[in-house]
């Protein structure tokens, strides 16, 4: 079960790459010039949010 939904507002994000950089669980990728984040391997380390220069990136729990 996943945890968490990592959103990702495509207005916002200018594909950087700071997240795929900096993320320990390599959750952030891109295809097809779009961000995309693998939520099932998320380790809840919230480094990506302040880390996004654009806060293009928000976490949400999943309910149960």
């Amino acid at each position: 079960m996943v945890l968490v939904r990592l959103i990702i507002d495509y207005e916002k994000c200018d594909l950087c790459g700071l997240c795929i950089e900096y993320c320990p669980a390599l959750v952030f990728y891109v295809r097809g010039g779009k961000l995309y984040a693998r939520e099932e391997d998320c380790i809840e380390c919230y480094g990506c949010i302040p880390l996004c220069p654009e806060k293009a990136i928000r976490i949400e729990l999943n309910d149960p």
